[in-house]
Formats: structure tokens, C-alpha cells, sequence
């Protein structure tokens, strides 16, 4: 029989006696074919159907998809979990007292120094806190209170730039602060990521207007302007990595921004390197590894985010990676022991939070 014309009678047709005689069970087999065909076509449809309006491969009966439509696992074509996430958090400490905006470096072994800050009242506060195995402890008050001022590690001593109402850059030694220079201008709210022996202050705020300078500092040297951004950007964050400085986020004339830009410190050079998912301003940055971590942030509206970005440098992409217990802008972050550390900040109510935790690599 063909496989393209099932009804096609053979070569040798039997007798005409005999084909009229089972022409009418020919006719009635035909119709019961036919009826069954019709039924197992409604049915399919209608199985298809459910499934397709049943989320995560689940049936009506409430079973998993079948085992033989799953992906495989091993080396090549791996699931990976649910969640997608490749990082965890956990808390592991908390400051003295709620702060957000806090100046913070990498600090002795694994931890952090966290400088000064707004407190629970929003007023600039002139504390110094050591992060160190989970415990902080008080140090040597700033010369001045140090509201959105950034700090960086240059060299053995630690140095802090600018802060509401402040172009001072300050050198910290041991207890002791010193005065060494000046930034070109007052400068708040702004970002700060170093290269070297170099630390590089990114947009900010001078009290009236949004500043769109990338001022280099070395110690030993005046702080200058080595290049300008396209926009002026203030509540920024950024992180280096490999020897160029990428710039995140931010707000432009008060509306958030989703772009990220690569400064590349060689040539003094600003370009568009890629976006993040949502526009972000007050988040904060850090390096681990290969990839620059993003931590939380507000919309224009000032709702806080629970999201941390995974930015991989080599290809561009940029991924959500964990979320925070709680959403948060207004945190510092500082690359610790296989950890990125993140400290304060401020909850969807604005109010200043003092819960330190730790942003770590998933274990495989």
C-alpha cells in the first residue's frame, strides 16, 4: 500500500462479484478510520493545549516534564540552577551606627576601613571604623566630618577626596591625618576607582551643579583634570580592572542613567562600553576576580534595589548575579577576601541601615 495514497487499490483487482460484495464493509471501515483519526486529532490539540498554558514544564496532573525532554547535564549543555545566581550574601557584621555614604578601602587583612558618612539624622559624621573577622572597631576621628567623600589605597597610606563641602585630600597615616592637596573643585557624590599608583575622582557634585571631570591624583603630584565625561554625572560608581576604569550609572540632571562607560587611563580616553538592565544612581561597585559587581541602587523615584550586576569585562555582558537581603542604595563597597564587602546605606524608607555583608562566589 502507498505511503502517499493509502485508499490506492493493488495491481490485481479481485472479481467484480467479490468487490461488490465487501464494498460496504470497505465503506464502513473507512468512516470508523476516519472518526478515530479526528478523535486523536482533537485529543492532541487539546493536550497541547493545556501544556501550553501550564508554566515550567509542568502538566495538569502537576508532573515535571518527562525526563527524555529535560536538557542534558556534564560538560556540555549544563542546566543551571533556577535561581541563576552566582553569588550569595550573607551578613556578617554591622557598624557602630547606621551610616550611609560612607568613604570605605580595602583594609588589613581581608576587611575594611569604613570613613565617616551620614548618620541615622543625616548629618556628616567624622568616625573611622575598622571591619576586621567581624568585629569593627572605633579609630582616630577625620579632621572633618566626611559626608560623601571616596577614599582609595595608594601606595601604604590611605587617602581621602573631597565630601560635601570639601575639595580637601587627605592622607591618612597609622592614627594621623594630613592635608596634602586640594581637588580642582568641591567635590561630593562622586566615584572613585584606582589604576596604580593613581586614584581617579569621577563626576560628583559641587554644591550647585553636577561635575562631568575625571581628576587623576599620585601622591606627590597636584590632583588635575586628565579627561572629561560626555555627561555630568553624579551618584556614579565605579571599579578597575585590568588597568581600565569603568564608570557605571549614575544621574544626569537628576534622571538616572543605565550606561557604562570604559576610561582607559592610558590614553585618557571616555567611550560607551555597555548598559546595565535598569538605570541606577547611589549604587556602589567592586572587583572580584574577572567581573565588577554592582550593588543596588535608586530609580529616579528613589526605590531602592535588591539587585547585584555581574559585569564581565572580556564580552560586555552584563548579568544579574544575587540579590541583597533587602533592597539598599547609598552602600560602600570594597573588595575583601574573596568577597566583595558592602556596608550601610539606606533602605526604601531613606533611613541609614549599619548591616555589613559579605557578596561571595557561589561554590560550584
Amino acid at each position: 500500500m502507498s505511503d502517499t495514497e493509502p485508499q490506492q487499490p493493488r495491481a490485481r483487482r479481485p472479481p467484480a462479484r467479490r468487490a461488490s460484495a465487501r464494498a460496504p464493509l470497505r465503506s464502513r471501515f473507512g468512516a470508523v478510520v476516519t472518526w478515530l483519526a479526528a478523535v486523536l486529532a482533537v485529543a492532541v490539540v487539546v493536550a497541547l493545549s493545556l501544556h501550553a498554558h501550564l508554566p515550567f514544564g509542568l502538566s495538569s496532573a502537576g508532573h515535571t516534564t518527562p525526563p527524555a525532554r529535560r536538557r542534558p547535564t556534564g560538560a556540555t549543555g549544563a542546566v543551571k540552577p533556577a535561581s541563576g545566581r552566582t553569588v550569595s550574601v550573607s551578613a556578617i557584621g554591622t557598624l557602630s551606627a547606621p551610616a550611609s555614604r560612607v568613604a570605605a578601602v580595602p583594609y588589613g587583612t581581608g576587611g575594611a576601613l569604613f570613613l565617616g558618612g551620614y548618620d541615622a539624622t543625616n548629618a556628616p559624621t567624622d568616625t573611622v571604623q575598622n571591619y576586621q573577622a567581624a568585629t569593627v572597631t572605633s579609630g582616630a576621628a577625620a579632621p572633618i566630618p566626611l559626608a560623601s567623600a571616596v577614599a582609595a589605597v595608594l601606595g601604604p597610606n590611605i587617602y581621602v577626596f573631597g565630601g560635601v563641602g570639601s575639595s580637601a585630600i587627605y592622607e591618612l597615616t597609622g592614627t594621623s591625618f594630613a592635608a596634602v592637596g586640594s581637588l580642582p573643585a568641591v567635590t561630593a557624590d562622586a566615584a572613585v576607582a584606582t589604576v596604580g599608583n593613581t586614584a581617579f575622582v569621577i563626576g560628583g557634585y559641587n554644591g550647585t551643579t553636577e561635575l562631568n571631570t575625571i581628576v587623576a591624583y599620585t601622591p606627590g603630584s597636584p590632583a588635575q583634570t586628565v579627561a572629561m565625561l560626555p555627561v555630568t554625572l553624579r551618584y556614579a560608581a565605579a571599579a578597575a580592572l585590568d588597568g581600565d576604569v569603568y564608570i557605571i550609572g549614575g544621574a544626569t540632571a537628576g534622571v538616572p542613567s543605565a550606561t557604562i562607560y570604559r576610561f582607559d587611563p592610558q590614553t585618557n580616553s571616555v567611550v560607551v562600553f555597555a548598559a546595565l538592565p535598569r538605570a541606577r544612581e547611589r549604587q556602589s561597585a567592586a572587583t572580584l576576580g574577572n567581573r565588577i559587581y554592582v550593588i543596588g541602587g535608586a530609580t529616579a523615584a528613589g526605590v531602592r534595589s535588591r539587585a547585584i550586576y555581574a559585569i564581565n569585562t572580556a564580552s560586555g555582558a552584563v548579568r544579574l548575579a544575587g540579590l541583597l537581603p533587602r533592597a539598599l542604595a547609598d552602600t560602600a563597597a570594597v573588595s575583601g577576601a574573596n568577597q566583595v564587602i558592602v556596608a550601610g546605606g539606606t533602605n526604601d524608607a531613606m533611613a541609614a541601615v549599619a548591616t555589613i555583608y559579605s557578596v561571595a562566589p557561589v561554590s560550584p
